[in-house]
């Protein structure tokens, strides 16, 4: 039994990693330079999150542009707490789909017992194995947190510098954390979870995308089509 589609090649999916550490991780302030994976237990991190369940979460929105934007429209609902940024949300959803990103970013993810899921195990070896990353499975509970390391940081800007086309992500990375900081991990399964698409898709099927909803939805919104 799988419980993963391809999501391409493992140095693509540590890249979105390390993005979501650095953009969307909480900040270590003043993290001091030490030996990697020295005895001093993570002292050389600069940011972490602490659960699996959003890794998981932001990752599908980085995969699923259509569902980030119908997250967007729920926040800017009546009632919602994005509704004071309500026109800002017409403008990124606007750009979103006039970049064709529902099509051209979309990367197929599987619906596992908890929500989206792809398996993290590989892809942090891969990352733990340069010294980019690390986990460590906290005392209470079965949580883990996830931290970027002072090399992992490193080299999510030297990436930036390198590649223009890595921008996307870091700008990705940093919308969703403008608009959903506020949210733990929990909390952003269920806002994923109010979707009829995301909720109603059977176990370890691929989840579909939403773009034609959207669409509905937005005019219905602002009054104008997409």
């Amino acid at each position: 039994m799988t419980y993963s589609l391809d999501p391409g090649p493992i140095e693509r999916y540590a890249v979105r990693i390390l993005f979501i550490l650095k953009f969307c991780g909480d900040r270590k302030e003043n993290a001091q330079q030490l030996t990697f994976f020295d005895d001093s237990d993570f002292d050389q991190y600069t940011a972490f999150i602490d659960s699996e369940t959003k890794v998981q979460k932001i990752d599908f929105w980085l995969r699923y542009p259509d569902h980030l934007s119908a997250a967007l429209l729920k926040g800017c609902e009546s009632g919602g707490k994005l509704v004071k940024r309500k026109s800002e949300i017409r403008d990124v959803i606007r750009g979103i789909f006039q970049r064709e990103e529902p099509q051209i970013r979309w990367i197929p993810m599987l619906k596992y017992l908890r929500g989206a899921y792809e398996p993290l195990d590989d892809v942090m070896v891969f990352l733990i194995s340069r010294r980019l990353a690390n986990r460590k499975l906290l005392e209470k509970g079965h949580r883990i947190r996830y931290y970027l390391t002072i090399k992992g940081s490193q080299t999510v800007t030297d990436i930036l510098q390198a590649c223009e086309e890595a921008s996307w992500y870091a700008e990705r990375c940093q919308l969703i954390n403008s608009f959903f900081e506020h949210l733990n991990g929990f909390e952003i399964r269920e806002m994923q979870y109010l979707e009829g698409n995301y909720a109603n898709t059977p176990t370890l099927k691929m989840i579909e995308q939403i773009d034609y909803e959207v669409r509905n939805r937005f005019e219905i919104t602002f009054g104008e089509p997409l």
